[in-house]
């Protein structure tokens, strides 16, 4: 569910077929009601037959979720293994919902969508800010006037504490070990992930990067490509962000 490092290839390509095992445990449904409630703060609950743009979609667990709840649901990605993750989990629960292979730096979509959502601290790696403003534009342009996008971040506090050196339980159908490293200018964590398959042998290295950006900069970016009444809150809760929040989501109103 992140959007691609294209300067260094596609970071989920040999994770792909194993990513949902690796996020079993992930409660999407939770997440799904948790951005209906945000919605819902906003003035603008999600409904069924809403049109919901699913950024950074990857396997579409979380377009799929609000598929099954009656959206209409358009998820990109930039990563094509896994989109065909999502288009084969569609087909198998009858669900229906279109999967498109875009950067989201660089995709066109008509201003048809009541909902844009970006999940799982997609947008940090974004690497550039200038290639941020392009996505929150990209998204402005695709919402109808008074649409919602609603995103999540790993915080500066998050990268800087190394919260993704990190690894799984020892019996976990996907085992890892990720080691990060984080770099004050300009604010970029590189994760080294060392995955094994334990049912196969198989073994395998990536390396992702991403980049924390302060309130002040997305505040900025969000006002500067026409959004407005942007609201934060304490990671799946609805309490304001502080110093110390690891994860942050945003709500705001294309104007």
């Amino acid at each position: 569910m992140e959007a691609c490092q294209t300067e260094h290839g596609d970071p989920f390509a040999l994770i792909a077929c194993h990513y949902d095992a690796l996020m079993a445990k992930v409660p999407y449904g939770l997440w799904a009601d948790y951005v209906t409630q945000l919605s819902s703060l906003a003035g603008s609950p999600i409904q069924p037959a809403s049109r919901l743009l699913d950024l950074a979609t990857g396997t579409g667990s979380v377009g799929l979720e609000f598929a099954s709840r009656g959206c209409s649901v358009v998820g990109i990605d930039c990563s094509e293994p896994m989109l065909a993750e999502a288009r084969r989990k569609a087909a198998q629960r009858g669900l229906e919902a279109t999967f498109l292979c875009h950067d989201l730096s660089d995709f066109r979509l008509p201003p048809e969508f009541d909902y844009a959502v970006c999940l799982y601290d997609s947008l940090n790696y974004i690497l550039e800010i200038n290639l941020l403003k392009r996505a929150f534009a990209n998204t402005r342009a695709a919402l109808r006037p008074h649409g919602l996008i609603i995103f999540d971040v790993n915080t500066v506090h998050a990268l800087e504490a190394e919260l993704f050196t990190q690894e799984s339980a020892p019996d976990a159908a996907v085992t890892y070990r990720w080691v990060s490293r984080y770099q004050r200018t300009p604010r970029i964590s590189t994760i080294e992930m060392n995955f094994e398959i334990p049912a196969t042998g198989e073994k395998f290295t990536v390396v992702h990067r991403q980049r924390a950006y302060t309130h002040r900069q997305l505040h900025r970016l969000l006002k500067q490509v026409g959004f407005a009444d942007i609201a934060t809150y304490e990671g799946y809760r609805l309490d304001p962000p502080t110093s110390t929040s690891d994860r942050v989501f945003y709500v705001a109103r294309a104007s």
